[in-house]
């Protein structure tokens, strides 16, 4: 077989880079924002159902621009955020952060041809224990939606060898142009300080951090509680 010149290695990778862009620009289907909010609400009281909470799923104030902003974002036009990178929500405990996103994926799923674009769902505590299993190969380039992230211990000791399970996992996505999206009670600033400061002044270049607005939404079935403690 001769060698390929220089205009044939320029053509194949031109060749190669318009159909990657192709796929990320097809990947989703067009859906029209009241069935998009129809779906989305649907699978956000679908999250809630499996999490046993049986209240109705609100649209308000706190979270409706970011839902309009994910609408924008499966349109890939008029989007103020990249809709080629994941995302991941950040916010107060219990404002509805790890709902919305689990919700968002579902929707994505819903609208993604491809199986191998799906978005597996897992709980952050529950991922750095897969890694210790398993390592990060198997987590380091499909779509992700990393529930919780800080919750889970930021060290480990597997036999002797100290590691940082999700900060190599990050790092290792950001490389391979891996899809991530998530929930967290973190900031942009103390993503640097939790993890590693690689991690937090890569990971707004990797990732959309949205944050979401609004205060603790969780229901409170306590009954009958003293004011003070029991003695």
């Amino acid at each position: 077989m001769n060698p390929k010149t220089i205009t044939e290695l320029i053509t194949i990778a031109q060749s190669e880079h318009s159909k990657q862009l192709k796929r990320m620009t097809t990947m989703r289907k067009l859906v029209s924002i009241e069935d998009f909010k129809t779906l989305f609400i649907t699978r956000a009281q679908q999250t809630m159902h499996e999490r046993k909470n049986f209240s109705d799923f609100v649209v308000d104030d706190s979270n409706k621009e970011v839902i309009n902003l994910m609408y924008r974002y499966i349109m890939q036009s008029q989007c103020e955020i990249n809709p080629y990178v994941g995302i991941i929500l950040n916010g107060r405990f219990g404002c509805g952060k790890s709902v919305l996103i689990e919700a968002f994926c579902k929707v994505l799923n819903d609208l993604t041809p491809r199986e191998t674009d799906r978005i597996e769902t897992i709980h952050a505590i529950e991922l750095v224990d897969q890694i210790r299993l398993n390592g990060v190969i198997p987590y380091s380039k499909k779509n992700l939606c990393i529930q919780d992230l800080g919750k889970e211990k930021i060290e480990i000791n597997d036999f002797g060898t100290k590691y940082k399970p999700i900060s190599e996992l990050l790092a290792v996505r950001a490389e391979n142009g891996a899809i991530t999206f998530g929930s967290t009670n973190l900031l942009t600033k103390t993503f640097g300080e939790f993890y590693d400061p690689y991690i937090g002044a890569r990971i707004t270049e990797h990732v959309n951090l949205v944050f979401l607005q609004g205060d603790n939404r969780r229901p409170d079935y306590s009954i009958n509680q003293p004011v003070k403690n029991v003695t």
